[in-house]
């Protein structure tokens, strides 16, 4: 039984090397449990790849170009609206990359300005997640910062 829920997880939420969004840019955690890799199953493992996606340029990974989210749509223009509306279109276009269309839909995302923070947008959403009907995953907030004027 546990190995049918474990393999359910790792299909439906991935499974990954671990990542850790707080140690900076180092990319896998070394186990220390004796294992090479520290690896990562269930719902931690989408967290870590959503927080992976909001750090890849699109365009940056030679095995998927299509993966990441194209900061060149959101560009640097401090008027809010419209650098709203743009940061939207780039983030919802990263969530519905391929990888992600069998394992969840996105349910809501919000993009906001605010004015103590006027270089950065914030980014929030809630995923309905394939197998798991009926259960809500919230991601964010996530800043994405724009180029100083």
């Amino acid at each position: 039984m546990a190995d049918l829920l474990s393999n359910r997880l790792a299909e439906t939420f991935g499974l990954d090397m671990g990542f850790d969004a707080t140690l900076g840019q180092q990319e896998v955690v070394e186990a220390v449990s004796g294992a090479d890799y520290n690896y990562q199953q269930g719902p931690l493992a989408l967290k870590e790849e959503i927080e992976r996606l909001f750090i890849t340029p699109k365009g940056s990974l030679v095995d998927d170009p299509t993966y990441g989210i194209d900061l060149d749509i959101v560009g640097d223009t401090l008027y809010p609206p419209v650098a709203i509306g743009m940061a939207r279109v780039a983030v919802l276009d990263a969530l519905e990359h391929p990888s992600f269309s069998g394992r969840f839909r996105v349910e809501q995302l919000e993009v906001d300005w605010r004015p103590e923070t006027p270089n950065a947008l914030w980014i929030y959403g809630v995923l309905g997640v394939f197998g798991f009907e009926g259960s809500f995953w919230q991601f964010g907030p996530t800043a994405l910062q724009l180029a100083q004027q």
